[in-house]
């Protein structure tokens, strides 16, 4: 009976040992300790070999001399500090074998050296982020743009830094809020209008409004939407639109106020109908640089001045400007003189037809030359959320 306990005993005690040394074990880096002073970099990479008992291979382009001091550092760091200066990378092919080369796609050693990692991006577009990279690094990486992914084929090193590249530009950045005003008033009231602004916009600054992503104080938007609801309980102005868009620094936000005119043309040779576009179009680029908002306006304008029976004259324009805008700022965008805009045909050329605007300037009967068009901007920030959709 004793024997029997002995035996189950004996298996017991060899399955535990055999359990200890199948698990598996950190293997520490071999050690270095070597002078080199201009020595030929194959002969380094050859003395270390023989020293600890790796194999080293090199490809056809490794070569250069090289200085540098180890004591007892590890042979990874050893290859890395060697390899620097003629812009060489290793990689661990196998337990006691590493192979050194020229990083290269176009080399056929390439493979030998580069691994494979995949980068998703959250905040920033693969086209945002490849303008940012060096264009060194650029020949390892790949985009899936359908992904906004970054497929990274490199050697180790390589893919640490743009791994870094990656931690540090795709961060959140918080969306611009544009929000445009488009009152409608006469050619008096304006210049009152204009003041009122003004006096908004100096006691905002002296109050010393700031951002202060992502806690935001902007009062100077509902002080002035109190305004324009003073001006129209005295008959002032009107309120016609507000429009609110969300667009990231750098990203084109555009207001259109156009239409097209399908117009009949006769002449001898034949009938045609045309689309004639006019109005005004607003590209609005905003950039968020020291808590202050620089816009850049490019606005193109078209009116439709005469119709003939085969003809027709259009007035065409365009400008183009940056603005500083302070959150605690309104900005006037346009102050348009209606007078200007009207067909001859009696209404206005593209306001009649814009469904929000049809009511003011569609009806020749109450048509009023005096009116003005005054388009207003303010803007704040807000969290971009969960990213890039």
């Amino acid at each position: 009976m004793n024997n029997g306990k002995s035996k189950i005993a004996g298996v017991l005690i060899f399955i535990l040992v055999i359990s200890v040394v199948a698990i598996p074990q950190d293997i520490p880096s071999p050690k270095v300790t070597a002078v080199f002073y201009n020595t030929d970099l194959i002969e380094a990479l050859n003395e270390i070999s023989l020293q600890i008992g790796v194999t080293i291979l090199t490809d056809q382009y490794v070569t250069g001399l090289v200085t540098a001091d180890f004591m007892d550092e590890d042979l990874e760091k050893v290859l890395e500090i060697l390899l620097l200066p003629g812009g060489y990378s290793y990689k661990k092919i196998d337990e006691n074998v590493y192979f050194v080369g020229l990083a290269d796609p176009k080399s056929h050693n390439f493979l030998n050296l580069a691994e494979l990692k995949i980068f998703p991006l959250k905040y920033i577009t693969t086209e945002k982020f490849m303008s940012l990279v060096p264009d060194t690094l650029q020949q390892y990486i790949k985009t899936n743009k359908e992904a906004n992914e970054l497929v990274v084929y490199a050697p180790k090193d390589k893919i640490n830094y743009i791994e870094d590249l990656v931690c540090q530009l795709d961060k959140s950045q918080p969306y611009i809020e544009l929000t445009v005003y488009i009152v409608e008033t006469n050619e008096s009231s304006s210049e009152t209008i204009k003041g009122n602004v003004f006096n908004i916009n100096r006691e905002g600054l002296k109050n010393n409004l700031y951002y202060s992503y992502p806690n935001i104080g902007f009062s100077i938007q509902n002080l002035f939407e109190a305004e324009i609801e003073m001006y129209e309980k005295t008959d002032t102005a009107n309120l016609v639109t507000k429009q609110t868009v969300k667009v990231l620094p750098g990203e084109k936000a555009t207001l259109y106020l156009k239409s097209l005119d399908n117009i009949l043309f006769v002449s001898t040779y034949r009938t045609e109908f045309r689309s004639l576009e006019s109005g005004i179009e607003i590209e609005m680029t905003p950039r968020y640089l020291n808590e202050i908002l620089q816009i850049t306006f490019k606005t193109k304008s078209s009116n439709i001045m005469d119709i003939r029976r085969d003809s027709y004259i259009i007035s065409e324009s365009q400008l183009e400007t940056k603005v500083n805008l302070f959150p605690s700022e309104v900005l006037l965008v346009a102050d348009l003189d209606m007078s200007q805009l009207y067909s001859k045909d009696g209404g206005s050329s593209f306001l009649k037809d814009l469904p929000f605007l049809r009511f003011l300037f569609g009806d020749k009967e109450k048509r009023d030359e005096n009116k003005r068009l005054m388009i207003f901007l303010t803007s704040s920030l807000s969290d971009q959320g969960d990213g890039v959709k």
